[in-house]
């Protein structure tokens, strides 16, 4: 029996590769077809190989274009928002021109909403602003081209939304910042944290604390013109606001005594 196997697995191979030499290559609509059905079926990775390996069979085919656009939409559904971004741009750069550079903006700028995300956020909810921004900076970039440079676009009503949540997400980001050198006696890197609210990010509802603490800070910093200022500010735009006692004192549960910096710093803020 050995001595009939090689030669009959020699023969089998040789078949196989006559009939693969034999067998006809996709067409460039065929190829794409077959990435669209898989698309379609929600098979995101495998179409994504299928558009790659379409993509080098035909760098300037008819549907070079189309297949960059179904690229960055796959990359997004699998979930992979670098590689996302990197496809938008990708597109951008080769069809400046294209009808719709504005989905590709969007896109990307999708991506970059979603890039924080991660298991943690999705088990439980926890305050994003407390942490790094760069990507919720980096998506307002994009959708704000976006807005600016197709207005009419039909993507536009929702980017402007995102801008609006990002924008609150990052004067939260401050005001988180201005309480982390409040607890820890830096009273001026907080009133300063706190006055940037109040400047960049005005009609977001992170201006109403951000004042209080304005108040506070000149208070502890003695400067009673400032603080009555700022007191007035708070009380002019928010009159109901939870900050500002029956005298129009101003109080924040979380504020600091005179003597809680060094318990803060040694416990890292826990206390």
């Amino acid at each position: 029996m050995p001595r009939f196997f090689w030669p009959l697995l020699a023969l089998m191979l040789l078949a196989g590769c006559a009939s693969n030499k034999d067998a006809p290559e996709l067409t460039e609509a065929a190829q794409y077809r077959e990435a669209h059905d898989s698309i379609e079926s929600k098979n995101y990775l495998t179409a994504i190989d299928q558009l790659k390996e379409l993509e080098v069979r035909f760098p300037y085919g008819d549907f070079a274009e189309q297949s960059g656009l179904d690229l960055i939409y796959a990359y997004y559904m699998s979930v992979d928002y670098p590689a996302t971004v990197v496809a938008a741009q990708r597109f951008m750069r080769n069809y400046p021109a294209h009808p719709r550079t504005d989905y590709a903006l969007y896109m990307r700028g999708l991506a970059n909403f979603n890039m924080e995300k991660g298991l943690f956020d999705n088990l439980v909810s926890s305050d994003r602003s407390a942490r790094d921004m760069d990507a919720a900076k980096d998506a307002f970039r994009d959708f704000e081209r976006l807005v600016t440079r197709y207005p009419d676009s039909e993507y536009a009503p929702d980017a402007r939304a995102r801008m609006v949540h990002i924008r609150n997400q990052l004067a939260r980001q401050e005001l988180h910042v201005a309480r982390y050198y409040a607890r820890r006696g830096a009273i001026v890197a907080s009133v300063n944290r706190a006055q940037y609210v109040v400047k960049h990010y005005q009609r977001t509802p992170a201006v109403e604390e951000a004042l209080a603490i304005m108040v506070k800070s000149y208070e502890r910093l003695e400067y009673p013109e400032l603080a009555a200022k700022s007191r007035a500010v708070l009380a002019l735009n928010f009159p109901e606001s939870g900050y500002l006692g029956d005298e129009q004192e101003v109080d924040l549960a979380w504020w600091p005594d005179e003597d809680n910096g060094i318990l803060s710093l040694l416990t890292f803020d826990l206390l």
